[in-house]
């Protein structure tokens, strides 16, 4: 072999020797890229899992919140419930005393008909007065005429008992009227005292109406304290629904894909027993390597 073809030889050789060293570097670059794809490719494995753990406790902050409003809603129900209860209880003691005021006109209707009978026997009493007032001057007169005429003493003395009777007859009149004034004035006493008394109820009712008036007053408090609580959730639940949505559009720009919110986040980083976790890895995000042509092997195989 002459120098030339050596040369030749060796020139091929360098050739030979300089592509071999470029496709290793190539290589070289190529397994740094796919360590680098890797690493990236688990970042974003941890970043999606981290997402769907945010959307689960997202989804559960939800839930606690739907239903701690049902929940207010409830004890709303029933604190109008018991504010509709309490206002039967008023209408009830209002009829009550509507009633009682009937009945206090009734007797003020039967006290002033006992007063016209007192008055007329008052009349009745001083006629009768009056009777004997005028039997005690005939008395009188008698006895001037029985002083002045002895010879009629005994004639004169009958008239005077029989004046006694009619006087003794006339005293008991008297004291059975007074026995009846004395009834009557028993019965005024004893309306009095039922008047006092449903005066006293009346009073202990109306304190009854003011202390319900208050606890109504108090449940209208209640019930706007509740009403403002209510709303203070909903705005909360806006505000985290809307902060959801965000986390979820910078996830998904950070992915470049749609993440489905409605599939259980297990089905969406659970892999089979059987499948590799890098090939799993690779059907989940198939556009991790899209701008190399997909996943690829080695330059070497």
């Amino acid at each position: 072999m002459n120098f030339e073809s050596m040369n030749l030889l060796s020139q091929k050789v360098e050739g030979v020797l300089g592509t071999v060293r470029a496709l290793r570097e190539e290589n070289a670059k190529l397994k740094q890229l796919l360590e680098g794809a890797k690493a990236q490719a688990e970042d974003q494995k941890n970043l999606l899992e981290s997402a769907n753990a945010k959307i689960a406790d997202i989804e559960a902050a939800l839930n606690a919140r739907a239903n701690q409003a049902a929940a207010q809603d409830e004890a709303l129900n029933e604190k109008t419930n018991a504010i509709d209860s309490l206002n039967g209880q008023i209408n009830e003691k209002n009829s009550i005393i509507d009633t009682l005021n009937a009945q206090i006109a009734e007797k003020n209707g039967i006290i002033d008909a006992l007063n016209g009978q007192i008055t007329e026997k008052d009349n009745a009493i001083n006629s009768k007065n009056e009777q004997v007032n005028e039997k005690n001057g005939i008395i009188d007169s008698l006895n001037g005429q029985i002083n002045e005429k002895n010879g009629i003493i005994d004639a004169l003395n009958g008239q005077v008992n029989e004046k006694n009777g009619i006087i003794d007859a006339l005293n008991g009149q008297v004291s059975e009227k007074n026995n009846i004034i004395d009834a009557l004035n028993g019965q005024v006493a004893e309306k009095n005292n039922i008047i006092d008394d449903l005066n006293g109820q009346m009073s202990e009712k109306n304190n009854i109406i003011d202390c319900l008036n208050g606890q109504v007053a108090e449940k209208n408090d209640i019930i706007d304290n509740l009403k403002g609580q209510v709303q203070n959730q909903a705005n909360e639940i806006s505000e985290a629904q809307s902060k959801f949505q965000q986390l979820l559009s910078t996830i998904e720009n950070e992915l470049g894909t749609e993440i489905n919110i409605n599939e259980p986040a297990a089905e969406q980083t659970e892999a089979p027993a059987e499948q590799p976790a890098q090939e799993q890895h690779q059907e989940e995000n198939p556009d991790l390597f899209a701008s190399n042509g997909g996943s690829q092997p080695g330059f070497f195989g």
